[in-house]
């Protein structure tokens, strides 16, 4: 790779990571061109882009971002890494394609080396992979208060109708029975 193409990768890399709401760095050796074409095709379904790239260029990259909030990769950057980005909040999807994956092709590869996920970092392996399984995003959890929230407000407008409903039957009865004395 010469020097121009070099600081064109740098600056996609300085971009991507700039610009992205979920990053994960992964290990995919020991894959055949089949198996990473498979991830590949699952990822991009879910806006999910998969990058091949050298740890030393993505160092420099995480080097040029101002905010220094990628510089705990720097420990997991050896190796095969392979990155994966999407500017949505899709940390649980990458997760489970990447666990459906194991299953399906019966191995642990591609490891997970690291990620970035809601405003958070993930380490290595099948406990973090675990983690980011299971984690819901923001708007996952504000639909869920609000459904708490929906049943709740329609158990009090109903016990407030029924009540009120046995209320003003009770009076339209006893009002009722005083017309007929």
């Amino acid at each position: 790779m010469n020097k121009e193409n070099k600081k064109k990768e740098l600056l996609k890399l300085v971009y991507i990571l700039s610009n992205n709401e979920t990053i994960y760095l992964i290990n995919t050796s020991n894959l055949n061109s089949n198996q990473i074409s498979i991830l590949r095709k699952s990822f991009h379904k879910h806006s999910i882009k998969m990058r091949m790239v050298k740890n030393t260029l993505l160092k420099k990259a995480i080097k040029k971002i101002k905010n220094q909030k990628f510089d705990s990769f720097f420990s997991i950057l050896n190796g095969n890494t392979t990155l994966l980005f999407s500017n949505l909040n899709v940390a649980n999807i990458a997760s489970k394609i990447i666990k459906n994956f194991h299953i399906q092709e019966i191995t642990d590869k591609p490891y997970l080396k690291g990620a970035y996920a809601q405003q958070s970092f993930y380490f290595g392996g099948n406990k973090d992979l675990n983690v980011l399984l299971h984690l819901k995003s923001k708007e996952d959890i504000i639909i869920e208060i609000f459904n708490i929230l929906q049943f709740s407000i329609k158990d009090v407008i109903s016990s407030f109708l029924n009540s009120t409903k046995y209320k003003i039957c009770n009076l339209l009865e006893a009002l009722s029975s005083k017309n007929k004395k």
